[in-house]
């Protein structure tokens, strides 16, 4: 029996020693690859595999003093090991942790292990002999590296993560809407889910019972954005220099995949296929990162730039196979333009430069196979092909807020005496329906989404009441009378309307706050 303690106590201990040595060359931190400073190096290099070398060759020539020696090697291992523990822990989580610190961690622990096992043990040979004695080492060895990699994993990502996923939708009767929830972004609605992201990340709620479904959570980094692409919750995480960006299924809340990249702040993420578009947004927006949203592969990055300078951007939409980035440039004047890239490469199509050089930013939206930019005072709208960017009909923007449904934009045009909504036909420019909007008089409209054939338009009254205006694409036609979206006091400015698979959420939202009122109508 001493024999397979022995035996499993040197592999333990040699483990370790090989475990310090390889932490203490890897680096620390995933930003800069930072180690610590030589000094430290240094003492947890003596007190660790050191020391542990010295003990072994003096305990050779003096196995009477075996287990005295075991013990001061022990105790020196445990030191190694405070001090590795003392300084994995001041790594700053936006830095990254880097498998460094937890594998030097690791190392000193089963070193110190190994020491206590020798001393239990005794002095003696340790040369395995029989099947018994192999069978032991190699369940150690297996233990062994089964403990590192769960404890490595959970120092470097499991402490900061609080994830579950969705298991059977809950029966129950519909909640009182509104629900107060944690979050700062209606993200959008899946089939029966609403999709909500918080400062801390993503939370899924059923939509019949307002109950969470799934979560992902982090402790260590603040979520900036999030979007739907290709079936997957893609959100972005801000780092010291750069940013994490996790895909997960946006029916359960497994996770896709979780990867680092080097970049600026991101401010919106975008379907293009199954590539999630990241941009920020305004000016010194940095590079576009274009994203397989199934093994987060980094398909491309494209710097909006013209004229050696870089450019504002101002707007982005998407379609299955063409991204359009709407810029302001000022390297030579101010120059309103959109280029349109391919989505699985990131090469330049085609660009577009605007006619109208006035103060209102350059606007774009994805409308059936194209894209309309709608700029200048007053409104003009252009269309154009999403592939070859070639100019199609123009027409006047009918009112101050504009959705895109399908083929149509819709406007919605306020007014004391005749609110209305007006469909026009993006390749031709006519207008194919003008619906009055009564009892919305003095409304203005904030926000809207289209889901198939049916579009939702959020109107605040100057009091602060909400009403949801609810028509069909096709003809204006209006199946209900618009609802009010009930807030528990003054409803906040800040709205938002996502509509998916037959469904429709609101949610109102302070921007101080970081919590929203949701509300399913």
């Amino acid at each position: 029996m001493k024999l397979v303690v022995r035996l499993c106590g040197f592999i333990v201990l040699a483990l370790g020693i090989a475990a310090t040595v390889a932490g203490l060359a890897l680096p620390w931190t995933l930003s800069g690859g930072l180690h610590p400073d030589l000094t430290t190096i240094a003492g947890i290099a003596f007190l660790g595999p050191l020391l542990c070398l010295l003990c072994l060759a003096y305990a050779r020539h003096e196995p009477r003093r075996f287990r005295l020696i075991a013990a001061v090697a022990a105790v020196a291992a445990v030191a190694a090991l405070l001090v590795a523990v003392g300084l994995a822990r001041l790594v700053s989580p936006g830095a990254g942790v880097a498998v460094g610190g937890p594998l030097t961690v690791a190392g000193t622990a089963f070193a110190a292990l190994g020491w206590i096992l020798l001393l239990v043990a005794g002095p003696g040979r340790i040369a395995p002999t029989g099947r018994r004695s192999w069978l032991a080492g190699a369940v150690t060895v297996a233990l062994v590296l089964l403990t590192a990699f769960i404890g490595i994993d959970w120092a470097r990502e499991g402490r900061f993560v609080d994830a579950t996923t969705a298991g059977a939708q809950p029966s129950g009767s519909a909640p009182a809407w509104p629900l107060q929830l944690a979050g700062v972004q209606l993200v959008g609605v899946h089939n029966e889910l609403v999709i909500l992201r918080g400062t801390d990340g993503i939370r899924a709620v059923w939509l019949g019972t307002g109950t969470t479904a799934w979560q992902y959570l982090r402790s260590d980094l603040p979520s900036s954005t999030a979007g739907l692409v290709d079936g997957a919750v893609v959100v972005v995480f801000g780092t010291d220099d750069g940013i994490l960006v996790t895909a997960l299924d946006a029916g359960t809340g497994a996770e896709r995949f979780s990867r680092r990249f080097a970049s600026g702040k991101m401010a919106t993420v975008r379907a293009a296929g199954r590539i999630a578009v990241l941009s920020n947004l305004g000016i010194g927006a940095g590079d576009l990162l274009g994203i397989d949203a199934r093994d987060g592969a980094l398909s491309w990055r494209w710097a909006p730039e013209r004229n050696g300078g870089p450019c504002d951007v101002t707007d982005l939409a998407s379609t299955s196979d063409t991204v359009a980035v709407a810029m302001r440039c000022r390297a030579t004047g101010v120059d309103d333009m959109a280029v349109g890239l391919t989505a699985d490469s990131g090469a330049e199509r085609w660009s577009w430069h605007a006619i109208q050089r006035t103060n209102p930013e350059l606007r774009v939206f994805a409308v059936g196979a194209g894209f309309v930019t709608v700029t200048g005072v007053p409104h003009r709208a252009t269309y154009m092909d999403a592939v070859t960017g070639s100019v199609g009909a123009r027409h006047d923007a009918a009112g101050a807020l504009t959705v895109a449904a399908g083929a149509v934009l819709l406007y919605a045009e306020p007014s004391a005496d005749r609110p209305h909504l007006a469909a026009v036909d993006a390749r031709t420019g006519g207008v194919k329906w003008d619906v009055a909007l009564p009892g919305l008089g003095g409304h203005q409209p904030l926000t809207g989404a289209a889901d198939g054939e049916r579009a939702h338009l959020l109107w605040r009254s100057a009091d602060g009441a909400l009403r949801l205006v609810t028509v069909a694409t096709e003809n204006g036609a209006m199946p209900s009378s618009p609802r009010t979206i009930a807030c528990p006091t003054a409803c906040p400015a800040t709205t938002a309307v996502a509509a998916g698979a037959g469904h429709t959420a609101v949610t109102v939202h302070d921007p101080k706050a970081t919590t929203l009122y949701l509300t399913v109508p």
